[in-house]
Protein backbone atom coordinates (compact mmCIF):
# COMPACT_ATOMS: atom_id res chain seq x y z
CA UNK A 1 0.00 0.00 0.00
CA UNK A 2 2.72 2.47 0.98
CA UNK A 3 4.48 1.33 -2.10
CA UNK A 4 1.28 2.53 -4.27
CA UNK A 5 1.11 5.82 -2.26
CA UNK A 6 4.98 6.37 -2.82
CA UNK A 7 4.63 6.34 -6.46
CA UNK A 8 1.82 8.29 -7.16
CA UNK A 9 3.18 11.06 -5.30
CA UNK A 10 6.50 10.62 -7.58
CA UNK A 11 3.89 11.18 -10.59
CA UNK A 12 2.58 14.15 -9.52
CA UNK A 13 5.22 15.84 -8.49
CA UNK A 14 6.83 14.82 -12.37
CA UNK A 15 3.73 15.51 -14.15
CA UNK A 16 3.99 19.40 -11.90
CA UNK A 17 7.61 19.58 -13.46
CA UNK A 18 6.67 19.23 -16.55
CA UNK A 19 3.72 21.60 -16.86
CA UNK A 20 6.02 24.43 -14.93
CA UNK A 21 8.55 23.80 -17.83
CA UNK A 22 6.23 24.19 -20.50
CA UNK A 23 4.93 27.25 -18.82
CA UNK A 24 8.26 28.50 -19.55
CA UNK A 25 9.04 28.27 -22.51
CA UNK A 26 5.37 29.64 -23.70
CA UNK A 27 5.84 32.51 -21.52
CA UNK A 28 9.47 33.23 -23.29
CA UNK A 29 7.91 32.36 -26.56
CA UNK A 30 5.02 35.02 -26.31
CA UNK A 31 7.37 37.07 -25.02
CA UNK A 32 9.57 37.28 -28.33
CA UNK A 33 7.11 37.63 -30.04
CA UNK A 34 5.93 40.71 -27.97
CA UNK A 35 9.28 42.15 -28.25
CA UNK A 36 9.03 41.73 -32.19
CA UNK A 37 5.43 43.28 -32.82
CA UNK A 38 6.52 46.31 -30.36
CA UNK A 39 9.85 46.63 -32.40
CA UNK A 40 7.52 46.74 -35.91
CA UNK A 41 4.81 49.09 -34.34
CA UNK A 42 7.42 51.65 -33.70
CA UNK A 43 9.13 50.82 -37.20
CA UNK A 44 6.39 51.55 -38.54
CA UNK A 45 5.29 54.87 -36.43
CA UNK A 46 8.67 56.20 -37.31
CA UNK A 47 8.09 55.83 -41.38
CA UNK A 48 4.68 57.35 -41.00
CA UNK A 49 5.92 60.38 -39.33
CA UNK A 50 9.31 60.59 -40.92
CA UNK A 51 7.99 59.60 -44.89
CA UNK A 52 4.71 60.46 -44.34
CA UNK A 53 4.07 63.58 -42.24
CA UNK A 54 7.78 65.07 -42.94
CA UNK A 55 7.36 64.49 -46.66
CA UNK A 56 6.31 67.63 -47.85
CA UNK A 57 3.87 70.23 -47.74
CA UNK A 58 0.70 70.08 -48.91
CA UNK A 59 -0.48 71.38 -52.15
CA UNK A 60 -3.06 70.71 -54.79
CA UNK A 61 -2.98 69.00 -57.98
CA UNK A 62 -3.21 71.45 -61.40
CA UNK A 63 -5.23 70.21 -64.16
CA UNK A 64 -2.56 69.77 -67.28
CA UNK A 65 -5.14 68.15 -69.41
CA UNK A 66 -5.31 69.28 -72.55
CA UNK A 67 -1.64 71.20 -72.33
CA UNK A 68 1.34 70.35 -74.26
CA UNK A 69 3.64 67.89 -72.45
CA UNK A 70 6.79 71.25 -71.92
CA UNK A 71 3.75 73.51 -70.56
CA UNK A 72 2.42 70.62 -68.23
CA UNK A 73 5.49 69.93 -66.98
CA UNK A 74 6.43 73.83 -65.75
CA UNK A 75 2.63 73.74 -64.21
CA UNK A 76 3.70 70.92 -61.93
CA UNK A 77 7.39 72.00 -61.05
CA UNK A 78 5.82 75.33 -60.24
CA UNK A 79 3.72 73.03 -57.47
CA UNK A 80 6.55 71.07 -56.62
CA UNK A 81 5.56 68.40 -57.97
CA UNK A 82 7.25 66.07 -60.89
CA UNK A 83 6.23 64.36 -64.29
CA UNK A 84 6.12 60.88 -63.45
CA UNK A 85 5.99 58.21 -66.63
CA UNK A 86 4.12 58.82 -69.44
CA UNK A 87 1.67 56.36 -71.12
CA UNK A 88 1.31 57.09 -75.08
CA UNK A 89 -2.05 56.52 -77.35
CA UNK A 90 -3.33 57.78 -80.15
CA UNK A 91 -6.03 59.86 -80.10
CA UNK A 92 -8.27 61.51 -82.84
CA UNK A 93 -8.67 65.06 -81.69
CA UNK A 94 -5.99 66.04 -79.11
CA UNK A 95 -2.52 67.13 -81.13
CA UNK A 96 0.42 64.88 -80.51
CA UNK A 97 2.29 65.32 -77.07
CA UNK A 98 -0.55 67.23 -75.54
CA UNK A 99 -1.92 65.28 -72.16
CA UNK A 100 -5.17 63.26 -72.61
CA UNK A 101 -5.19 62.13 -68.99
CA UNK A 102 -3.56 62.59 -65.53
CA UNK A 103 -3.14 60.99 -62.34
CA UNK A 104 -3.46 61.74 -58.97
CA UNK A 105 -6.51 63.63 -60.68
CA UNK A 106 -6.96 67.34 -60.65
CA UNK A 107 -7.65 69.12 -57.58
CA UNK A 108 -6.59 66.38 -55.35
CA UNK A 109 -4.06 67.33 -52.35
CA UNK A 110 -1.08 65.44 -52.24
CA UNK A 111 2.79 66.05 -50.74
CA UNK A 112 5.29 68.52 -52.70
CA UNK A 113 7.67 65.78 -54.44
CA UNK A 114 5.29 63.88 -55.47
CA UNK A 115 4.53 62.47 -58.79
CA UNK A 116 2.13 62.71 -61.34
CA UNK A 117 1.07 60.23 -64.45
CA UNK A 118 0.07 61.21 -67.81
CA UNK A 119 -1.46 59.86 -70.67
CA UNK A 120 -0.09 61.62 -73.65
CA UNK A 121 -1.37 61.74 -77.45
CA UNK A 122 0.04 60.22 -80.15
CA UNK A 123 -1.94 62.29 -82.57
CA UNK A 124 -4.44 60.19 -85.11
CA UNK A 125 -2.82 56.65 -85.72
CA UNK A 126 -3.22 57.20 -89.45
CA UNK A 127 -1.05 57.74 -92.31
CA UNK A 128 -1.56 58.98 -95.97
CA UNK A 129 -2.16 57.08 -98.88
CA UNK A 130 0.77 57.69 -101.28
CA UNK A 131 0.23 58.64 -104.78
CA UNK A 132 0.52 55.82 -107.03
CA UNK A 133 -1.26 56.75 -110.04
CA UNK A 134 0.67 56.54 -113.61
CA UNK A 135 3.19 54.27 -111.75
CA UNK A 136 3.56 50.44 -112.95
CA UNK A 137 2.14 47.88 -110.75
CA UNK A 138 5.22 45.88 -110.16
CA UNK A 139 7.11 49.56 -108.98
CA UNK A 140 4.17 49.91 -106.56
CA UNK A 141 4.14 46.75 -105.14
CA UNK A 142 7.68 46.89 -104.62
CA UNK A 143 7.18 50.40 -102.35
CA UNK A 144 3.79 49.41 -100.61
CA UNK A 145 5.60 45.78 -99.49
CA UNK A 146 8.89 48.58 -98.01
CA UNK A 147 5.71 50.76 -96.31
CA UNK A 148 3.03 50.11 -93.54
CA UNK A 149 0.32 49.76 -96.25
CA UNK A 150 -0.33 46.78 -98.18
CA UNK A 151 -1.39 45.51 -101.76
CA UNK A 152 -5.17 45.14 -101.80
CA UNK A 153 -6.79 43.37 -105.11
CA UNK A 154 -5.74 44.24 -108.48
CA UNK A 155 -8.82 44.88 -111.62
CA UNK A 156 -8.21 45.79 -114.88
CA UNK A 157 -9.47 47.52 -117.33
CA UNK A 158 -8.49 47.54 -121.16
CA UNK A 159 -7.07 51.35 -121.63
CA UNK A 160 -4.83 53.37 -123.70
CA UNK A 161 -1.91 53.81 -121.51
CA UNK A 162 0.48 50.82 -121.10
CA UNK A 163 -0.28 47.82 -119.89
CA UNK A 164 0.54 47.73 -115.65
CA UNK A 165 0.21 51.21 -115.41
CA UNK A 166 -1.72 52.33 -112.63
CA UNK A 167 -4.76 54.26 -113.32
CA UNK A 168 -6.29 54.59 -110.04
CA UNK A 169 -7.04 53.00 -106.85
CA UNK A 170 -8.63 53.61 -103.56
CA UNK A 171 -8.35 55.04 -100.85
CA UNK A 172 -7.49 57.98 -102.88
CA UNK A 173 -3.94 59.80 -102.87
CA UNK A 174 -3.72 61.65 -99.76
CA UNK A 175 -6.49 60.42 -97.79
CA UNK A 176 -6.08 59.37 -93.79
CA UNK A 177 -5.99 55.24 -93.31
CA UNK A 178 -4.94 53.01 -90.69
CA UNK A 179 -1.38 52.05 -91.32
CA UNK A 180 -1.27 48.27 -92.14
CA UNK A 181 -4.49 49.13 -94.47
CA UNK A 182 -5.13 47.88 -97.87
CA UNK A 183 -4.57 50.12 -101.32
CA UNK A 184 -6.86 48.59 -104.12
CA UNK A 185 -5.67 49.39 -107.73
CA UNK A 186 -7.12 50.15 -110.66
CA UNK A 187 -4.71 48.44 -113.76
CA UNK A 188 -4.22 49.05 -117.62
CA UNK A 189 -4.74 45.70 -119.59
CA UNK A 190 -3.39 47.80 -122.74
CA UNK A 191 -5.60 48.68 -125.83
CA UNK A 192 -6.34 44.76 -126.26
CA UNK A 193 -3.85 44.90 -129.24
CA UNK A 194 -0.69 42.52 -130.02
CA UNK A 195 1.67 42.41 -132.29
CA UNK A 196 2.73 38.69 -132.06
CA UNK A 197 4.13 36.49 -129.93
CA UNK A 198 7.15 36.86 -128.05
CA UNK A 199 10.08 35.53 -130.13
CA UNK A 200 13.03 33.55 -128.36
CA UNK A 201 15.84 35.50 -127.28
CA UNK A 202 18.12 33.09 -125.44
CA UNK A 203 20.84 32.49 -126.47
CA UNK A 204 20.96 35.60 -129.23
CA UNK A 205 23.93 38.64 -128.94
CA UNK A 206 22.96 41.18 -127.19
CA UNK A 207 23.72 44.27 -130.02
CA UNK A 208 20.89 42.28 -131.82
CA UNK A 209 17.92 42.15 -129.16
CA UNK A 210 16.86 46.34 -129.33
CA UNK A 211 16.44 45.31 -133.80
CA UNK A 212 15.14 42.06 -133.19
CA UNK A 213 12.12 43.18 -130.90
CA UNK A 214 11.77 47.06 -132.55
CA UNK A 215 8.86 46.21 -134.08
CA UNK A 216 7.00 44.88 -130.94
CA UNK A 217 6.33 48.62 -129.45
CA UNK A 218 7.83 47.07 -126.18
CA UNK A 219 10.23 48.43 -123.40
CA UNK A 220 13.14 46.53 -123.24
CA UNK A 221 15.46 46.35 -119.64
CA UNK A 222 18.14 44.51 -119.48
CA UNK A 223 19.30 42.84 -116.51
CA UNK A 224 22.77 41.95 -115.70
CA UNK A 225 23.78 39.02 -113.77
CA UNK A 226 26.84 38.38 -111.97
CA UNK A 227 26.91 34.88 -110.11
CA UNK A 228 26.41 32.47 -112.68
CA UNK A 229 29.52 30.29 -112.92
CA UNK A 230 29.60 29.33 -116.68
CA UNK A 231 27.16 31.48 -117.96
CA UNK A 232 28.41 32.89 -121.86
CA UNK A 233 28.77 36.51 -121.61
CA UNK A 234 26.92 39.04 -123.98
CA UNK A 235 24.03 36.69 -124.99
CA UNK A 236 20.78 36.66 -123.70
CA UNK A 237 20.55 34.27 -120.41
CA UNK A 238 16.94 34.36 -119.83
CA UNK A 239 13.82 36.43 -120.52
CA UNK A 240 10.35 38.22 -119.59
CA UNK A 241 7.57 37.10 -121.14
CA UNK A 242 8.82 33.59 -122.02
CA UNK A 243 8.99 32.91 -125.51
CA UNK A 244 5.77 31.99 -127.63
CA UNK A 245 3.60 34.10 -125.00
CA UNK A 246 1.05 37.18 -126.19
CA UNK A 247 2.75 40.58 -126.58
CA UNK A 248 0.48 43.66 -125.79
CA UNK A 249 1.43 47.11 -127.15
CA UNK A 250 4.03 49.14 -124.52
CA UNK A 251 4.64 45.54 -122.61
CA UNK A 252 7.89 45.88 -120.19
CA UNK A 253 10.46 43.00 -121.55
CA UNK A 254 13.09 42.21 -119.33
CA UNK A 255 16.23 39.62 -120.38
CA UNK A 256 19.27 38.87 -118.13
CA UNK A 257 22.72 39.09 -119.30
CA UNK A 258 26.26 38.16 -118.32
CA UNK A 259 28.29 40.90 -119.66
CA UNK A 260 32.40 40.68 -120.48
CA UNK A 261 32.64 44.18 -119.84
CA UNK A 262 35.74 44.46 -117.26
CA UNK A 263 34.61 45.73 -113.72
CA UNK A 264 34.82 49.10 -113.02
CA UNK A 265 37.85 50.77 -110.70
CA UNK A 266 35.77 51.53 -107.37
CA UNK A 267 34.99 54.94 -106.84
CA UNK A 268 36.88 56.87 -103.62
CA UNK A 269 35.31 56.43 -99.74
CA UNK A 270 33.98 59.52 -99.22
CA UNK A 271 33.16 60.76 -95.77
CA UNK A 272 31.03 63.18 -94.48
CA UNK A 273 28.85 64.27 -91.90
CA UNK A 274 25.24 65.03 -91.60
CA UNK A 275 23.13 67.09 -89.13
CA UNK A 276 19.50 67.54 -88.95
CA UNK A 277 17.45 69.84 -85.97
CA UNK A 278 14.64 68.23 -85.03
CA UNK A 279 11.33 70.45 -84.77
CA UNK A 280 10.04 68.86 -81.60
CA UNK A 281 11.04 66.89 -78.70
CA UNK A 282 11.50 63.29 -79.10
CA UNK A 283 12.24 61.50 -76.22
CA UNK A 284 9.13 59.38 -76.23
CA UNK A 285 9.86 58.78 -80.17
CA UNK A 286 11.53 55.73 -81.91
CA UNK A 287 14.22 57.35 -84.22
CA UNK A 288 16.27 56.04 -86.83
CA UNK A 289 18.96 57.11 -89.28
CA UNK A 290 19.59 54.74 -92.59
CA UNK A 291 22.04 55.37 -95.56
CA UNK A 292 20.97 54.00 -98.60
CA UNK A 293 23.96 53.54 -101.14
CA UNK A 294 24.34 54.40 -104.94
CA UNK A 295 22.82 50.67 -105.67
CA UNK A 296 19.67 51.65 -103.62
CA UNK A 297 21.03 48.88 -100.43
CA UNK A 298 19.87 50.02 -96.84
CA UNK A 299 22.40 50.34 -94.24
CA UNK A 300 20.78 51.29 -90.13
CA UNK A 301 22.87 53.86 -88.76
CA UNK A 302 22.02 54.84 -85.41
CA UNK A 303 18.89 54.12 -83.29
CA UNK A 304 17.22 55.91 -80.59
CA UNK A 305 14.65 54.01 -78.69
CA UNK A 306 11.95 55.88 -77.41
CA UNK A 307 12.86 56.91 -73.59
CA UNK A 308 10.98 58.79 -70.81
CA UNK A 309 14.15 59.20 -68.42
CA UNK A 310 15.98 62.36 -67.18
CA UNK A 311 18.91 62.34 -69.29
CA UNK A 312 16.74 61.45 -72.91
CA UNK A 313 13.81 64.19 -71.56
CA UNK A 314 16.54 67.01 -71.24
CA UNK A 315 18.50 66.24 -74.29
CA UNK A 316 15.80 65.04 -76.61
CA UNK A 317 14.01 68.01 -77.41
CA UNK A 318 12.93 71.04 -79.54
CA UNK A 319 15.83 72.08 -81.33
CA UNK A 320 18.52 69.87 -80.62
CA UNK A 321 20.42 68.32 -83.75
CA UNK A 322 20.84 64.81 -84.45
CA UNK A 323 24.21 64.18 -86.45
CA UNK A 324 26.12 61.20 -87.89
CA UNK A 325 29.14 60.27 -89.79
CA UNK A 326 28.54 58.81 -93.20
CA UNK A 327 30.82 57.19 -95.57
CA UNK A 328 29.88 56.33 -99.12
CA UNK A 329 31.06 55.93 -102.69
CA UNK A 330 30.00 58.54 -105.12
CA UNK A 331 26.57 59.55 -103.97
CA UNK A 332 23.89 58.23 -100.91
CA UNK A 333 20.78 59.50 -99.26
CA UNK A 334 20.62 59.77 -95.48
CA UNK A 335 16.78 59.36 -94.15
CA UNK A 336 15.67 59.92 -90.76
CA UNK A 337 12.81 58.49 -89.54
CA UNK A 338 10.41 59.49 -86.50
CA UNK A 339 8.00 56.29 -85.85
CA UNK A 340 8.67 54.47 -88.92
CA UNK A 341 7.66 57.98 -90.77
CA UNK A 342 10.71 59.38 -93.20
CA UNK A 343 11.00 63.33 -91.81
CA UNK A 344 14.02 64.26 -93.97
CA UNK A 345 15.95 63.07 -96.14
CA UNK A 346 19.04 64.38 -97.43
CA UNK A 347 21.29 63.48 -100.55
CA UNK A 348 25.67 63.56 -100.72
CA UNK A 349 27.98 63.09 -103.73
CA UNK A 350 31.34 63.51 -104.76
CA UNK A 351 31.87 65.21 -101.45
CA UNK A 352 29.81 68.06 -101.77
CA UNK A 353 27.37 69.27 -98.51
CA UNK A 354 24.23 67.24 -97.88
CA UNK A 355 21.00 68.66 -99.44
CA UNK A 356 18.07 68.37 -97.98
CA UNK A 357 15.90 66.43 -100.41
CA UNK A 358 12.36 66.68 -98.46
CA UNK A 359 10.85 70.17 -96.98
Amino acid sequence: MGRILLDAVSETILNFVFFLLKFAAWSIQWSVALVIFVAVMAASGYYVYTVTLQAGEPVQVPSIVNLPVNEAMIRLREQGLEMGKQDLAPHDTLPENHIISQRPAPGRVVRTGRKVYTTVSMGRDYLTAPDLANRYLENAREELETSLFRLGSVARVPDSKPRNMILAQDPPPGYDIEKGASIHLLVSDGDGQYRDYMPDLRGRPVSEIEAIMKPYNVTLVAQEVENMPGAREDVVLDQDPQPATLLFNGQVVTYKVKSSRPEPTPAPLVRATVSHEMRYDWYNRDVRIEQVDRDGNRTVLETFPASNDEVSRASRVLGSSLKVDVEYRERCRIDFYVDEIVVASYAIEDGQPPVRTTP
